[in-house]
C-alpha cells in the first residue's frame, strides 16, 4: 500500500484497469440476465422482442460507461482525455441511437398488429409502417447528429434553418401527395370503411372497396367499373357506408294497382309477398305506403329489409314476382300503361 501511495500514477492506472475489468464483468452479467429473461415464459411477444433487440446495446453501454470512468482516472494529458472522452461520447450516442431505432420499429409493428387486426387495416398498415419507420429513424438520427455536433462545438443553428427551408420546399412540391398520404393515415386510424365494404360516394357512385393504399382507394362498382378515388377526397367529402352497422339494407319496390281496388287488402298482400323472399329479413315488418293517386291507378311503395346489400337486386326481383302472383291470385288488376292520342 505504501508503494501505491508513493506512486499515485500507478495507483490510478490500477484503479482504471479494475474499473475496466468490473465494467466488462458487469456487461457480461447483464447480458446473461437479459438472456435468462428472454427465455422465461412470461417474456413473450413485445417484451421478448424488445429484450432481444436491446440486449447488445445495453451490454455495450454498460461496458462503455465503465471505460469512460476508467479513462477519467488515468494519468493522461488534457488533450488525450478530451479526445478519448469525445470518442466514448460518440460511441455512446451511437448505441443509444441504435437502441431507440430498434425499439421504435418493434413498437410500431406491435401497435399496428394490435390496433388494426382486420385484413384491410393490416394491408394499409403494411404500406404505412415502412414509411413511418424510416421517418422515425431519420428523426432519431438527426437528434443524435445534432447532439454530436453540439458536443464537439459545432453550431447547428444554420443546419436547422437549412433543413427547415428544404422541408418547406419539398412540402410545397409534393402537397397533393402528402395530403393523400395523411388522408390514408386518417383512414387507417378512423376506419370509416374496410376492404369489402360497399360505400356510396358523394358523386352518387356505389361500389365495393377493393383496396386502400397510401395515395388512393380502389372501388369496384356493380357494372365491374373500377373507380380510383384519392384518399383526400374520401376524408373531405360525405360518403355512406352501406355495410355499417350490418349488411342489411332497406330496399324499395314500387307497385301500382287499378283505381277502386280494396286498398287494405292490397296492403296486406304486399306485406305478405315481401316476406316470401328468403333474402328478406322476416324479423322486420315491411312498410307499405301509398305514394300517389292517379286517374286509373293507385301507387304503392313497399319498403323491406334485404339481408345482404350485395343481394339487394335479387331480393327486389323476388318480391316483385311474389307481388305479381299474389295480386293476380286475388283478382286485383295491375293497370297497364294507357297510351293517349292527342288529335289537333
Amino acid at each position: 500500500m505504501a508503494f501505491l501511495t508513493d506512486h499515485p500514477a500507478l495507483r490510478e492506472l490500477l484503479i482504471s484497469l479494475a474499473l475496466l475489468a468490473a465494467a466488462y464483468l458487469g456487461a457480461r452479467f447483464a447480458s446473461y440476465l437479459i438472456g435468462v429473461a428472454i427465455e422465461r415464459p412470461l417474456a413473450r411477444g413485445i417484451d421478448q422482442r424488445l429484450l432481444s433487440a436491446l440486449k447488445r446495446p445495453i451490454t455495450y453501454a454498460l461496458f462503455l460507461f465503465g471505460a469512460w470512468a476508467a479513462v477519467n482516472r488515468m494519468p493522461v494529458s488534457a488533450r488525450v482525455d478530451t479526445l478519448v472522452d469525445g470518442v466514448i461520447f460518440a460511441f455512446g450516442v451511437l448505441l443509444v441511437t441504435l437502441a431507440l431505432a430498434r425499439a421504435y420499429s418493434i413498437l410500431l409493428d406491435w401497435y399496428a398488429a394490435r390496433s388494426h387486426p382486420e385484413a384491410a387495416a393490416s394491408e394499409l398498415a403494411r404500406e404505412f409502417n415502412p414509411l413511418f419507420s424510416k421517418v422515425g429513424k431519420v428523426f432519431i438520427t438527426l437528434i443524435a447528429l445534432s447532439m454530436l455536433l453540439q458536443h464537439f462545438g459545432v453550431n447547428v443553428a444554420s443546419l436547422v434553418v437549412s433543413l427547415g427551408v428544404g422541408s418547406l420546399a419539398v412540402g410545397l412540391a409534393a402537397q397533393d401527395t402528402l395530403s393523400n398520404m395523411f388522408a390514408g393515415f386518417t383512414i387507417l386510424l378512423d376506419r370509416p370503411f374496410r376492404v369489402g365494404d360497399r360505400i356510396q360516394l358523394a358523386t352518387g357512385e356505389v361500389g365495393d372497396v377493393q383496396s386502400i393504399g397510401m395515395r388512393a382507394t380502389v372501388i369496384k362498382t356493380g357494372d365491374e367499373t373500377v373507380v380510383i378515388v384519392p384518399n383526400s377526397l374520401l376524408v373531405k367529402e360525405r360518403l355512406v357506408n352501406q355495410s355499417r352497422p350490418t349488411r342489411h339494407i332497406v330496399t324499395r319496390a314500387e307497385v301500382a294497382v287499378a283505381f277502386g281496388s280494396d286498398l287494405p287488402r292490397v296492403k296486406a298482400i304486399l306485406r305478405r309477398s315481401a316476406l316470401l323472399s328468403p333474402r328478406v329479413d322476416p324479423e322486420r315488418e315491411p312498410v307499405v305506403l301509398i305514394t300517389r293517386l292517379h286517374e286509373s291507378a293507385v301507387n304503392f311503395v313497399v319498403m323491406f329489409w334485404a339481408r345482404d346489400y350485395a343481394e339487394q337486386g335479387l331480393a327486389r326481383t323476388e318480391v316483385y314476382e311474389a307481388v305479381h302472383d299474389g295480386l293476380t291470385a286475388a283478382g286485383i288488376e295491375i293497370p297497364r300503361p294507357t297510351p293517349r292520342i292527342i288529335q289537333e
